[in-house]
């Protein structure tokens, strides 16, 4: 295989990596499915009222101020443009359509995605030859949790490009013997920390190339100092005000770390051993597929010796390249797999980062499996066997794409009941549910309630909830709603209803006249295939809802969305909603009692 041929074959790929990454990019807009989403952007937009402190370090500040620069690009030229006079026309903006805002997010993990590609390339190819960094490529460019969660605007593939970066750059200095190459990597682990915290464990393929050139005496001791330095450096770059607001920093964190390591819920895995299990069986299982974690668990076991020998001509890369690659590659993906079988909750995105250094040892082995064969077709009989991996590694992918180009379940539900229901009608709705109107009334009330513990927030906020008012007047139809929202152990009705935990009376009470239920809120639903209920109230509820309400519209996907974390629950994508309409006479009844309680 020439340079040419290398070059061609990479930019074909990485064209295939833009492709899956772009198609459905606007999946569900203008409507916020993806939680998590606003976490980034509504923070990044809030930076324009002059306080650059978060004020919030569930999660690191780095994709925030990523995401503040492209908005304020945004606006520089929707000022020249006549598109924006002031700051607030970009909030209006927010509120009325936020299409551009999620997209612009989404297309920077799709970059991010992109690039990742890119140095997975690089880090095949700088420890294990060009074979092996053009198998690499290909499988990260349609392996479905990348894929996915480049669709996303979330920090997890900004974390894995940045600890990708950070395991290349140990790589070369296992090469080179470069303290200042090592400094580099330290730097980029701290940077990837700043983007998500679990991003850190890139320090591991750092420190393992640190003693990995300790033990050949090729760097001092002392270069550990740097290392650890730069690290902190690039994790306070990116999250300033973890030093700047360390109070606030230190509470959010220790409540993040809190609840993914002491849940007590029992569907998640309680030991060590269930958590391996968890992982592999599951997450793995279906986020990478069998064909590439066999390989790679071969390239794990392989000696470092046998690669390299695919598409070139000597037998293998330079020694100290290989060997070196594999203890940083090696332990760090094993430091990923151990912390994530330690925490309680195991979700699919902690993985994210480890997906490069998987697909890397695959093609290692995959190199492993045909180096042996002492025929002039090897290179030939390889690349058809990492066409067919590639293929079913694809498969999701392809399927999760598809899906993405139907109308999610929330919008058929949102213009079903917008065309259904007369505007004003009074609607219990849980979360996940569709995206609808609540009254100027309720929006009004909201603003009045509207308070923080952040002084230099007090002025903005009441700006922002002005805006909302204003906005508020201009959309239709408009419903009444009331949020259901799942407690610790029952179905409960937040702020301002008095009794949470007795859904089925309050919602008699308030005069609830229809219930929007969906698959995501919980595993429990009253729905086909659900499990039952566990818990007195949560009987209670599904016996008052099957004698007071019948069921007038339910939606379902016309393509299912693979799920990987433990095969319940965790898609964002088309839940099933059922609608009912409260048509009981209790309801009635017990309304006009609590009336009439409240007149006496």
């Amino acid at each position: 295989m020439n340079r040419r041929a290398e070059i061609l074959i990479l930019l074909a790929i990485l064209a295939v990596a833009t492709c899956v990454r772009l198609w459905g990019i606007d999946w569900g807009l203008p409507h916020p499915y993806h939680p998590d989403e606003g976490s980034i952007l509504f923070h990044s937009l809030g930076f324009g009222t002059g306080d650059l402190n978060p004020h919030w370090f569930r999660w690191p500040s780095l994709a925030m101020y990523e995401m503040f620069g492209v908005y304020g690009i945004y606006f520089v030229i929707g000022k020249f443009t006549g598109l924006f006079a002031a700051p607030a026309d970009l909030v209006r903006q927010y509120l009325t359509d936020l299409t551009p805002f999620w997209l612009f997010g989404r297309l920077a993990s799709a970059a991010a995605g992109v690039a990742t590609v890119w140095v997975s390339f690089l880090i095949g190819r700088r420890a294990y030859g060009r074979f092996a960094g053009l198998v690499a490529a290909a499988v990260m460019a349609v392996v479905y949790l990348h894929v996915r969660d480049s669709h996303y605007a979330t920090p997890d593939v900004l974390t894995t490009f940045l600890a990708s970066v950070s395991l290349l750059l140990a790589v070369s200095a296992c090469g080179s013997g470069r303290a200042r190459t090592l400094i580099l990597s330290g730097l980029f682990a701290g940077l990837a920390a700043s983007a998500k915290y679990p991003g850190a464990l890139a320090g591991v393929g750092t420190a393992a190339a640190f003693f990995f050139l300790l033990s050949r005496r090729r760097v001092a001791p002392a270069v550990l100092v740097g290392l650890v330095s730069a690290g902190v450096v690039g994790f306070v770059v990116g999250t300033p005000f973890s030093v700047l607001s360390f109070p606030e920093f230190q509470r959010d964190i220790l409540m993040q770390f809190t609840m993914v390591s002491t849940s007590d819920a029992p569907v998640f895995a309680q030991s060590f051993g269930q958590g391996v299990t968890e992982i592999f069986s599951g997450t793995l299982a279906r986020g990478i597929g069998y064909p590439v974690l066999a390989l790679a668990l071969v390239g794990c076991l392989a000696p470092s010796r046998l690669w390299g020998g695919l598409g070139t001509e000597e037998r293998g890369p330079v020694g100290p390249t290989a060997a070196g690659g594999k203890a940083v590659l090696v332990s760090y993906v094993v430091a990923v797999l151990v912390v994530m079988s330690l925490l309680t909750i195991k979700r699919s995105t902690y993985l994210t980062p480890a997906l490069p250094v998987i697909a890397v040892l695959a093609a290692a082995g995959l190199e492993t499996v045909f180096i042996s064969w002492k025929r002039p077709g090897r290179l030939a009989a390889a690349s058809l066997a990492a066409l067919v991996i590639v293929r079913l590694t694809a498969m999701p992918s392809l399927e999760f794409n598809r899906a993405l180009g139907t109308q999610d379940t929330r919008t058929s539900a949102k213009l079903w009941v917008e065309g259904a229901i007369q505007p004003g009608a009074k609607i219990a709705i849980e979360t996940y549910g569709p995206v609808l109107n609540p009254t100027i009334e309720q929006l009004g009330a909201s603003a009045k309630g509207t308070t923080t513990a952040v002084e230099s927030w007090e002025g903005p906020k009441r700006r922002l909830a002005e805006l909302k008012l204003e906005v508020g007047r201009e959309k239709e139809p408009q419903f009444e709603l009331y949020g259901i929202d799942w407690g610790d152990a029952a179905f409960r009705l937040p702020d301002p209803w008095e009794q949470p935990d007795a859904l089925a009376s309050e919602m008699a009470a308030r005069g609830i006249e229809y219930v929007i239920l969906t698959s995501k809120a919980q595993q429990h639903r009253p729905m086909e295939g659900a499990a039952p209920p566990a818990g007195e109230t949560e009987w209670a509820f599904s016996e008052w809802l099957a004698e007071n309400a019948r069921l007038v519209e339910k939606f379902t996907a016309e393509r299912e969305v693979p799920v990987i974390d433990r095969g319940v629950g965790r898609s964002f994508h088309n839940p099933v909603i059922e609608i009912y309409k409260v048509t009981g006479t209790s309801v009635a009844g017990e309304a006009e009692a609590a009336a009439g309680e409240a007149g006496r």
